[in-house]
């Protein structure tokens, strides 16, 4: 299901979890299915990624995006490793890529040097960002911006406030956005529209 609504992040959150709570969908079908949505647009852009991960459920995002797109194209960096009990589905697509054998750089960036051609792909943080960016985390960020090469956004750009669009000490600037079911109000401001790129809404396969 996907609409032209602009959803607020808590809207945006309620239809999850109406999701969950009354259709019994599991949470991490609905990563999946935004997985499967980020992964064919990523195609568009290019063959070879470099992605950049979170410890939250945009980094679960940017995790299973990984699999979709396959391992051996795939440069996964992970911030810092989800914790099970705050982001079991984050954990959960983690584990999966350990399993499968899956290189997964835990608290290092990537080079910029190492796959000049690659998309860029920001999973770092999601909608429920509402603080400033400091230390590693706006590092990665500011890293994301001055790479060479196609950059896409996984749900909203990381940095940026979901709901006012302001910017939370640095954002990403993608050429490309990949969000779920409606554009998130701070997608529509000034900033929002600049950090943003080309939006492109994709579906949770809601019924």
């Amino acid at each position: 299901m996907t609409d032209e609504r602009v959803l607020t992040v808590s809207e945006a959150r309620a239809i999850d979890q109406d999701a969950v709570a009354r259709l019994g969908m599991p949470s991490a079908l609905l990563m999946e299915n935004a997985a499967r949505g980020c992964a064919d647009v990523a195609r568009t852009l290019g063959s070879q990624f470099v992605i950049l991960c979170g410890a939250g459920n945009n980094g679960g995002d940017g995790l299973a995006v990984a699999r979709h797109l396959g391992l051996s194209r795939c440069a996964i960096h992970l911030l810092s490793a989800p914790d099970p009990q705050r982001a079991p589905d984050a954990a959960l697509q983690l584990k999966i890529l350990q399993r499968a054998g899956a290189r997964v750089v835990v608290g290092e960036g990537p080079s910029r040097e190492g796959r000049p051609e690659a998309v860029w792909i920001d999973a770092l943080f999601g909608t429920g960002l509402d603080r400033d960016l400091r230390d590693s985390a706006r590092a990665w960020v500011e890293g994301f911006n001055r790479a060479a090469g196609p950059k896409l956004s996984v749900d909203i750009p990381s940095g940026l406030h979901g709901d006012t669009g302001a910017v939370l000490g640095a954002a990403c600037r993608a050429d490309v956005t990949v969000t779920f079911v409606a554009k998130k109000r701070g997608m529509v401001t000034a900033a929002g529209v600049e950090h943003c790129g080309r939006v492109e809404v994709v579906g949770l396969g809601l019924p």
